[in-house]
């Protein structure tokens, strides 16, 4: 039986992508940054991803015009940083992304965000004269009433549970765990989950488990407190088979946002740009309405 590539199986463009390195709240920071423009698009990815979940975008920055793309600190190219000084809690990755954006010296900018990428948002909204577009896939709730998905509840947020867990947590384990989250139970991606297998050691483990130890309902609550002052146009795009953060989840965002959004559920997961070209051909459209580029 032939199977039609996904989205992200399709051929890249072979030109390199322009990258540097930044220091953002003490953490070596890899980062994409490619074309031009006054606002950039920064876009932001999640758990167990790195930047190079946004190349297609950044292949199409021309249509949109500067788009940066870090990878967290503990994940991708970035840093592991000494737990003693960057503990990888949601406080400190939302510290970090203000650093990031403050060494970046940019006045405005456009967001795009995917599942761990809400840390950004949560960022931004307490920072909401610089945003001037948000796109959100499928993202972490900023929502005291969010509860989490069972790979969290069961093995990663439990002491001890998630040391011994993350012993088996590679590629093969994750290809089988996440063929539950995409239609057809396909599993991801080869190129994502070869992203995970050239990233995933000690301390990107280390950075997942307090990551998702430390965010708890009342904290979400508190960073999601803020999202009415978020009153930049928004597109809020999400997966009709996501089985982590369900579709609810998105009209829960589109509610709690203060300025215009559309919302829109597209076929796939809980990553739906890896099951519809129409993720990604969304956002440079809305992105493009802006004044990036």
């Amino acid at each position: 039986m032939t199977r039609t590539p996904g989205p992200l199986e399709a051929p890249l463009p072979d030109t390199p992508v322009p990258s540097g390195r930044v220091r953002a709240a003490g953490v070596d920071t890899f980062f994409y940054d490619t074309g031009t423009g006054e606002v950039p698009t920064i876009c932001v990815h999640g758990n167990p991803d790195s930047a190079d979940a946004w190349l297609p975008i950044l292949h199409r920055a021309g249509e949109i015009g500067r788009v940066i793309a870090p990878d967290l600190p503990g994940f991708g190219r970035s840093e592991r940083p000494d737990p003693a000084a960057f503990d990888a809690t949601l406080v400190a990755y939302v510290a970090w992304f203000d650093a990031f954006v403050d060494a970046l010296d940019v006045p405005r900018f456009n967001l795009v965000v995917h599942d761990w990428g809400s840390l950004a948002l949560a960022a931004a909204a307490r920072r909401p004269q610089q945003l001037e577009r948000l796109v959100a896939i499928d993202i972490v709730p900023l929502s005291a009433d969010y509860r989490w998905h069972w790979l969290a509840t069961y093995l990663w947020r439990p002491r001890v549970v998630g040391e011994v867990g993350m012993t088996v947590f590679n590629r093969f384990t994750i290809k089988l765990l996440t063929r539950l989250q995409r239609p057809g139970l396909r599993p991801l991606d080869a190129d994502l989950l070869d992203r995970v297998k050239r990233d995933l050691d000690p301390g990107m483990k280390r950075a997942i488990l307090s990551l998702y130890r430390s965010a708890d309902p009342e904290l979400l609550g508190r960073y999601g407190a803020n999202l009415p002052d978020v009153v930049a146009p928004a597109l809020v795009l999400w997966g009709t088979d996501d089985p982590y953060v369900g579709p609810h989840e998105a009209d829960v965002l589109t509610a709690a946002l203060g300025g215009p959004t559309e919302t829109a559920l597209v076929k796939g997961g809980h990553w739906p740009m890896l099951d519809t070209d129409d993720v990604f051909d969304r956002t440079i459209a809305f992105l493009g309405d802006g004044t990036g580029a």
